[in-house]
């Protein structure tokens, strides 16, 4: 670190943009400095405001959707994939009342929030994060993504209900009482599908590879090229999705690999999200008839 640097003040260091310079010669100032600098990006570059918010939206509603906050100050809140026969019932008329209000929730969370912030803070389109249809040029691939997508998950998801970690968890409610109750409780799932899906596929995503160098110049990053995360954003929001998921079953947290890429690389070239979220919606519909054999 330059002598003069070494003799200024720790808050007159502080301000001052830190480099690599300061970096190979790190005192206690540089650990503060660090701490300061990746928090700032959080309010003054649209790639931290993108994934800071999801960071703390994902972590509002918990671990697997289980909106463990909720718990705090509900306290018949028990979260979905709990027991039914030991649950206080919280909507009536609908048994599986804790799995519908998780879910719901996450679109509020993870769709609802994020659209205010692209609206208003973001001065972005709703499209240019995967919310519209295809293009008009794109549906025809669109169709047949979807389609490839679908059959060629289908086998793993059909394996994944052999293994007694997918079978205990699966359906997150598994008490049908009989058919019509079963295709009420999976369309109410939906929601679901379209929040993980949008935080990841969309938000992230899109978000991230649609940065451009004259966003962030000025405010200490960015390199020259089209754009700041490119081609990258997809590993971003595949570790992010992958992360999302650690404590499921082996299947499918490893599923989460091959899911994470090819659904965020169908989702981008088509440049929409809803391919995905039905591929995804269909294919644990799926999955949950299959281990709870509702019309059998």
């Amino acid at each position: 670190m330059k002598e003069k640097e070494k003799s200024d003040g720790p808050w007159t260091r502080f301000q001052r943009e830190l480099d690599e310079e300061e970096l190979r010669d790190p005192d206690i100032v540089t650990v503060f400095k660090l701490i300061w600098v990746s928090i700032r990006q959080f309010f003054v570059e649209r790639p931290g405001q993108i994934i800071g918010s999801a960071f703390i939206l994902l972590m509002v509603w918990g671990t697997h959707g289980k909106m463990e906050l909720l718990g705090f100050v509900w306290p018949d809140w028990r979260g979905p994939g709990s027991d039914p026969g030991t649950r206080p019932n919280l909507i009536g008329g609908i048994p599986w009342d804790h799995e519908l209000i998780s879910y719901c929730a996450g679109a509020v969370i993870l769709v609802g929030i994020p659209v205010l912030l692209i609206k208003y803070g973001l001065k972005d389109r709703l499209a240019n994060y995967g919310l519209g249809l295809p293009p008009r040029g794109k549906r025809a691939l669109a169709f047949l993504a979807f389609l490839a997508l679908t059959l060629l998950s289908l086998p793993a998801f059909y394996l994944g209900t052999f293994d007694p970690g997918m079978r205990h968890l699966y359906p997150l409610y598994g008490e049908f009482s009989g058919p019509w109750a079963f295709v009420l409780y999976e369309l109410s799932y939906l929601p679901f599908f379209l929040a993980i899906e949008f935080i990841f596929r969309g938000y992230l995503l899109f978000g991230l590879a649609g940065v451009r160098d004259l966003e962030i110049s000025g405010t200490g990053g960015g390199f020259p090229g089209k754009f700041y995360f490119h081609r990258y954003a997809l590993l971003i929001q595949m570790l992010s999705y992958t992360a999302w998921h650690l404590g499921k079953p082996i299947p499918e947290l490893w599923g989460t690999l091959v899911w994470g890429l090819a659904a965020g690389a169908l989702a981008y070239a088509v440049r929409s999200i809803w391919p995905v979220v039905l591929s995804h919606w269909l294919l644990n519909v799926f999955m949950d008839a299959v281990i709870s054999r509702p019309f059998s």
